[in-house]
This record gives C-alpha cells, structure tokens and sequence, in this order.
C-alpha cells in the first residue's frame, strides 16, 4: 500500500511540475515592456532566477522520479510509458484510466479485491491442507498396519520357507536314493534286455530250423502211402437203392446245411482226402433234409456201378468241419463242368452252400480278392493264410507260353501269387490240393452238356435194366432185336438175352 502511495505522489508531482512550467512559459511572454513591466519584468527575472532554479529543482526531480520509476525520456514521454504499462500490468482488460490516480486507485481496488480473494483461497487452502493432513494421518495409519501385517506374514513366510527347505532337502535325499536305485534297475534291465534279445534270437533261430524240419516233415508225411490227414465227417446209416436216397450220421448239432455234398469212400481205404485213395471213393450224395441232432437224408448224386453205396459207408467233404467254419484259399482259373466259360460262381456257390468261407482268391485277372471281394496287397497273402485255414485249392494255371502278352503276363502273375501261397501254406500247415481232387472228395458231380469218351457218361441209358438200383424191378431185359439201317448189312442173328442177372443186382453189396 506504501509503495502505491509514493507512486501517486511523484505522478502528482510531476504533473505540477509540469503546470508550473508551463505557466512560466505564459508568463514570460506576456511581459510588459512598461515600467510595470521592467518591475514585473525584474520581478519576473527574479521569478525567473527562480523558476530556473526550481526548473532545475524539478528537472532534478523529475530525473530522480524518472530514476525511480524505472523509465528515461520527456515527462509525456514518461507518462505514455506509464500508462501503457498500467494498461498492461496492472488493467483488467477495460480502458485505460485517465489519469494516474484513477489507474492506482483502481489498481489499489484490484489489489484488495485480490487480497480479498487470496484471503478466500487461503482460507479453502488451509481446510484442503488439513484434510489432506488428515486423509494423510489415515493413510499412514493404514500404511502402519498393513506394515505390521506385512510383517507377521513375512515371518509365517520365512517359517514355510524353512519347513519347506527342510521337507526339500528329505525329498531331495529320498529321490537321489530313488535315483540310485532306478539307475540300478535299469542297469539289470538293460542287462535283462540284451540276454532276453539273445535268447529271444536263439529261440527264433531255433524255431525257423523246427518249422523247416515241421514243413519237410508235413511234406514227406504226405508222400507217403497209408498216412492220411484227414478223418471221415460221418458215415451211411442206412441206403435205399430204390429210391437213391440214403442217411448220415451227422446232423443240426455239427452244423450240417442242406445241400452240402459229400465223396462216400470204402468201408476199407487208404485214407479220406488223398490222392493215393482216389479209388477209394464209390459214390458222391447230397444232403437234403436235416432229421436230427445226428441224423440227415441225403440223395444219392452218383455211385459206382461195381461199388453200390451201403451202410457203413464212410463220408468225407474238405469243405465240412463239425462246428467250425471252414476256412480255404484259391488260385488259378475254375473250369470243371466241362462247359465253356469260368465255372468260378459255380465254385463259390458250392463254397458257400456249406457255410464256409474264402479268405483270400486270386481270380482270372490276377487279382488278390479278401473275403468280401476286397483287393488286396500281394503282402497281404501270408496274413490271410493262417493256421486257421484248411486247405488252399490250386486250379488251372494256363499255358505260359501263349502268344497273348497280356494274357502271358496275366498268367505269370498267377504263377507267381500260387508260388506265395504255397510258402504260406507251408508255413501254417495248410493242405494244397489240386481242384480235381477237391472236387472229388467234396461230391461234386459235373452238370456238363456234353459227353468225353474219358469220363463217365453222365446219364442212365434205357436199355437193359428198368432200374440202375439193387434189387428193382426187372422187367422184361430181353432186346427187340431192332437194329439201326447204319448196320443193316449184319448176317449174324442177334442174340436174344437169357435172362440171367449179374451179381451186380442179385441182392449182394460188392465191396
């Protein structure tokens, strides 16, 4: 407030300084030449002496003002600095005052209301302040108890951390003793491993050279006469010649299936399912009724005509196998009814009749078949021949040395898979069989339309007997003596028949 109060009073100072100037200025020219005016004009030189001296006095104290204000120039000059400052130091925004003491008395309003305001602001300060300081107080306070809480909860942690090092280190001691031990197993395993890899090499050497002596065993045992491997499936119970139907002691309890035909042999063979006991086999039949556990009728297909089919009689099919299901392979082409074309459906239908079933075929085109008619991997061969196959069926081969490279290369395919299969079989004990022989011992009887001179002929002609059958009916056998114009030239009389019967049909069963 001092300070403003000074400053007022040089800016009035000045200002008088000013008038006063001035005023000798106006005085001075308007000095009369009369004695009034040499009187005023000595007077007005004293004035003047003396105005110059307080021009010189202001002049001083107007430097000295100028000194103290800060600011150099004329007194215009000083006052348009000072209130340019004013307007942009101490003004608000509004106009300039018009004069220095407007502008410091409105400064000094400015400043008390400032103050005033500052005292406000310092009033709100001071309560900020203190609930700052209490809001401190209450942290510092929560600081300390969660200090103290940290604390005690270090020191529990400290406690675990030793229990916990000290858990570690028995467990640790535990496992280097685990360790050890392992370490040891594994030493007598490893141990263990390579006598059980040599043993293991020696039992296998040992078993390859048992399963080659196995397979030269099989196959001489086969050579040889009176071995059989195979034993009859049943045997007649009773024949009715008459009718051409006899029954079989097997039944529903061997999972016998109607239509399953079987090779009927002699009471005394060489063994059922060889090739050596070939002659052996008088007839073939064909189930038709299922009667019993161990009972079945069966139709009489075919029959030798110096070996009648009679009670007794052993049966034999390799394509039945009380209460298992049989299992076979094939390979090569099927023609056996002596009819033109594949009789390969004719096979599978027989095949199947009796509930057993192919694992593995290689058909026509040198393709490996599965069971359900799959193409296999010729790897797949020895897989699928296994122990638990019976026989493995050999057909035709062909004839290598065709002019037909494609089918020479299908040919050769065959030969090559047959050459597999064998290995196999060899090796499971499987029995090969050529398709005639099977074909014989399972009762087959060709449906052929046509007649070979080397066969039998596959019907019953009319003439001579009524009946092919033992103990029918006779008739009348003697010939009509027609004989045909291609031998009309014949001189002898034919001969006419005296009746007499062979052994053949005189009630007798021949053996």
């Amino acid at each position: 407030m001092a300070a403003k109060d000074n400053n007022s009073l040089v800016i009035w100072l000045s200002i008088f300084v000013l008038f006063s100037l001035g005023f000798g200025v106006a005085w001075y020219m308007t000095w009369s030449h009369s004695d009034d005016l040499r009187r005023q004009l000595a007077t007005a030189t004293d004035a003047e002496t003396k105005s110059k001296g307080a021009i010189t006095e202001l002049n001083g104290q107007i430097a000295a003002l100028s000194g103290s204000i800060g600011r150099a120039g004329t007194p215009d000059e000083i006052v348009e600095t000072v209130k340019t400052e004013i307007a942009a130091n101490a003004g608000n925004g509004a106009a300039v005052p018009p004069s220095l003491g407007d502008a410091l008395l409105k400064a000094a309003t400015d400043r008390d209301i400032n103050v005033l305001g500052n005292n406000d602001k310092n009033s709100q300060l001071q309560a900020k302040t203190a609930e700052l300081a209490n809001l401190v107080a209450t942290h510092a306070a929560a600081m300390d108890s969660m200090k103290k809480s940290l604390d005690e909860k270090e020191a529990a942690l400290r406690q675990k951390e030793r229990e916990s090092d000290e858990q570690l280190a028995k467990l640790q001691s535990e496992l280097d003793k685990t360790t050890a031990e392992l370490r040891e197993a594994q030493d007598n395993l490893e141990t263990l491993r390579t006598e059980t890899s040599n043993t293991i090499a020696d039992l296998t050497q040992e078993r390859d050279r048992q399963r080659e002596a196995l397979i030269d065993l099989r196959r001489d045992k086969q050579r040889l006469e009176g071995i059989t491997y195979e034993r009859p499936d049943g045997a007649l119970t009773f024949v009715d010649q008459n009718a051409l139907t006899c029954y079989v002691d097997i039944g529903s309890r061997d999972e016998l299936r109607v239509g399953t035909t079987f090779s009927v042999y002699k009471k005394q063979n060489a063994g059922v399912g060889r090739a050596q006991s070939d002659k052996d086999i008088k007839g073939k039949i064909e189930i038709t009724d299922i009667l019993g556990d161990r009972l079945a009728k069966a139709n009489i297909v075919d029959q030798r005509d110096d070996a009648p089919l009679g009670s007794g009689d052993p049966i034999y099919s390799p394509l039945f196998w009380p209460g298992q299901k049989l299992q076979i392979a094939v390979v090569g082409m099927l023609n056996f009814d002596g009819n033109p074309g594949s009789d390969r459906e004719e096979f599978h239908r027989i095949v199947k009749g009796t509930g057993a079933e192919i694992v593995v075929e290689v058909n026509d085109e040198a393709n490996i078949l599965g069971k359900t008619g799959e193409v296999l991997d010729p790897a797949e061969i020895k897989n699928r021949i296994t122990s638990q196959t019976r026989f493995l069926i050999v057909g035709d081969l062909g004839d290598t040395s065709t002019q037909d490279a494609a089918q020479r290369e299908i040919l050769n395919k065959i030969a090559d898979y047959k050459e597999e299969m064998e290995r196999a079989a060899e090796n499971s004990g499987v029995y090969v069989l050529n398709l005639a022989s099977f074909l014989d011992y399972v009762g087959y009887s060709s449906k052929s339309l046509t007649y070979s001179p080397t066969k039998r002929f596959p019907g019953s002609l009319a003439n001579g007997a009524l009946s092919r059958g033992v103990n029918a009916t006779r008739g009348n056998r003697e010939s009509s003596a027609a004989i045909s114009g291609a031998f009309s030239t014949r001189r002898q009389k034919p001969l006419v028949s005296t009746g007499a019967t062979s052994k053949l049909y005189s009630g007798e069963q021949v053996e």
